[in-house]
């Protein structure tokens, strides 16, 4: 990586940018700074506010947002009404002479090897197979899917798709009276509207309806410390996230290969991390009939490093000799 390049990190809520170095093999950033999305109409306005606090401009960037590239290697974020980011026309109206676009969780994916231990907490201990994929998942304002892996000639590859949104699949006769209520008002039921933060209230909504209990708005915070305190409603919530989630790392386990181990990524795992341990939860990463010794040692941790995809941004750059 020649000289300082600029990162970002593009989510429905919120944007993060950064310089970024690598200097004695790690990655350094500089100038981090988290914007809020609602206080600019597109990327564009976002990303300039950004560079009017900088001295100097690099000449290169990797922002890294939560969509799905097209063959033009343009991205619409998914859970932000903003236009379509292209990377030619961006590079033009911002003054950068390269500009390349991924998806945020090819970033978050590329980070992990970049991290220290500390960065992560144990939900499953287990053990890493060496040289087999990791599955990096979870729930923020969506959920995302990425897969980090190792290439026997050094380095890394990361895939990435929309697996947040393949089909929910009910267990108990609970979840499917909720799934059945959801396709009602919205059709298609992902995994991604059980589990993540924006989908959050209609969940909320349905359960309440299922508890007997008026609808009210509440915040995330608010449901976990109501569930701590032992309110059946708020309790079921959690319950239904935590198992939803670690059902859904399963499958991509079983998909994918992962059993270099799963790490759970997103501001959702980070604080359900107590609901991502208990029995029943792990109980759906686990038993997985004719198939649940495969998942024996599969290792599950939950990372806490904000600025996560920025470094795994700049480890995607092309041209670093730690990029594959």
């Amino acid at each position: 990586m020649a000289g300082p390049v600029l990162v970002g990190d593009v989510g429905g809520t919120h944007c993060r940018f950064a310089l970024a170095t690598r200097r004695d093999g790690a990655i350094r950033l500089s100038g981090v700074q988290k914007l809020r999305n609602d206080d600019h109409a597109c990327f564009a306005d976002a990303l300039g506010a950004y560079q009017a606090g900088l001295e100097e401009m690099p000449r290169r960037a990797l922002f890294a947002l939560a969509g799905p590239p097209a063959r033009d290697g343009s991205i619409k974020l998914v859970n932000r009404d903003w236009p379509r980011v292209h990377p030619g026309e961006l590079a033009r109206t911002s003054g950068l002479e390269q500009v390349r676009l991924v998806n945020d969780f090819a970033a978050m994916a590329r980070a992990v090897p970049e991290l220290p231990e500390a960065a992560f907490e144990w939900v499953r201990e287990g053990r890493s197979e060496s040289g087999a994929p990791v599955i990096v998942t979870g729930p923020g304002t969506g959920f995302g899917v990425g897969t980090l892996i190792p290439l026997a000639t050094g380095g890394y590859h990361v895939l990435t798709g929309e697996g947040g949104h393949a089909a929910f699949s009910p267990y108990t006769v609970r979840e499917a009276e909720l799934a059945e209520r959801l396709s009602g008002e919205y059709g298609y039921v992902s995994t991604e509207m059980i589990v993540s933060g924006a989908w959050l209230q209609p969940v909320l909504d349905h359960l309440s309806d299922m508890h007997g209990r008026p609808r009210e708005a509440l915040a995330a915070g608010d449901i976990l410390a109501r569930a701590e305190a032992g309110d059946a409603l708020c309790e079921e919530v959690c319950q239904l996230r935590a198992r939803a989630i670690m059902g859904a790392a399963g499958d991509l386990v079983l998909i994918n290969g992962g059993r270099g181990g799963v790490v759970l990524t997103g501001g959702v795992a980070e604080r359900m991390t107590g609901w991502l341990r208990a029995c029943e939860a792990l109980a759906r990463f686990e038993a997985r009939g004719s198939h649940s010794d495969y998942m024996s040692r599969v290792p599950v941790r939950v990372l806490h490093e904000p600025t996560a995809p920025l470094i795994g941004a700049a480890a995607l750059i092309p041209g670093d000799a730690h990029d594959h």
